[in-house]
């Protein structure tokens, strides 16, 4: 379990090729190729880390619809209780003496209680679309960096980094010289990552497609690597919105939701800023759709012949 109490709630099956049969191969989601040039590895390492992250964010959204659903059980409940009971929350105080103990602060009658359960709602939501927003970019940065640990030359530019790229020449006479050169190639990772992280998660995104040489799959004609990097962009900006407590929309956000790329948000300018259990949902349903639409790049940036075949397939599909 992570810091934010992420665990997995889906699973994730790798079927091989020989086990393939009409039933699962319906249910697959995710294909892993090998790469035609042995220098392309990275590519096969990141299709197996698509159906992980698949279940991980998945797993995050049912978490945060099981905790909506919770409140809706709970309030029935208590609208339904007839006694008159009350409910109670606690927390910690401490006495005169230094002692810490647990004390009600508050005491609500049942009916009181189910309507304040209902009215959490809108936090559960807000928050679970920070979460999902933290695993897009937990994705992006995993991928990038798994590429970057393969490619690292663009990190090792400039007279300042002499020394790692001294560490990496070395890094195939021993042992100990290899376990140094992964030392500091992480160490300059986690920097790069520290600093990225003020430049937005689209421009991450894109960055990486392009220092990765990704491209929109065949056969994709309304959305693209570029349209994908408009989208997060929208995202990342309500989340900022979010964790900066914003309470208001704003025109850019209100400008974003008249793009096609908005995911069928409607937030207006001036308008108080909520989000619904449907926010989240598209989130969700953005998230999926752009690790498949990642894992057919990645496929056909693996394989030049595949891409070949994709694309004259698609253009005879058209004619």
């Amino acid at each position: 379990m992570s810091a934010r109490g992420q665990f997995d709630l889906v699973g994730h099956n790798l079927i091989r090729y020989e086990e393939f049969s009409l039933g699962n191969l319906a249910a697959a989601n995710n294909v892993i190729v090998p790469p035609d040039n042995p220098d392309d590895e990275w590519t096969r390492t990141l299709m197996h880390k698509i159906g992980e992250w698949r279940a991980v964010l998945r797993s995050t959204y049912i978490r945060w619809a099981m905790a909506i659903n919770g409140l809706h059980v709970a309030a029935a409940k208590y609208k339904s209780e007839t006694l008159p009971k009350e409910f109670v929350v606690t927390s910690v105080r401490v006495d005169k003496s230094g002692t810490a103990r647990t004390e009600v602060i508050a005491k609500y009658s049942f009916q009181e209680a189910a309507e304040a359960h209902l009215k959490v709602q809108g936090m559960l939501c807000a928050h679970g679309f920070i979460d999902l927003y933290a695993g897009l970019e937990e994705i992006v940065f995993d991928f990038y960096r798994k590429y970057l640990s393969e490619k690292p030359d663009i990190l090792m530019r400039g007279p300042e980094f002499a020394k790692l790229r001294k560490l990496r020449r070395e890094s195939s006479s021993s042992e100990k010289a290899k376990a140094a050169w992964s030392e500091a190639l992480n160490h300059r990772l986690d920097e790069w990552q520290r600093k990225k992280l003020y430049d937005g998660l689209d421009k991450v995104f894109l960055a990486f497609c392009q220092n990765a040489e990704l491209q929109t799959p065949s056969g994709y004609t309304e959305t693209s690597i570029q349209s994908w990097a408009k989208t997060i962009a929208g995202i990342s900006l309500i989340r900022n919105l979010l964790i900066h407590g914003e309470n208001t929309v704003p025109q850019m956000l209100s400008d974003f939701c008249k793009e096609p790329y908005s995911l069928g948000f409607t937030f207006e300018a001036g308008k108080p800023l909520r989000l619904s259990l449907l926010h989240i949902q598209l989130l969700e349903a953005f998230s999926d759709q752009l690790l498949t639409a990642l894992n057919l790049s990645l496929v056909e940036r693996a394989s030049p012949v595949l891409r070949k075949e994709a694309t004259k397939h698609f253009r005879s599909k058209k004619s």
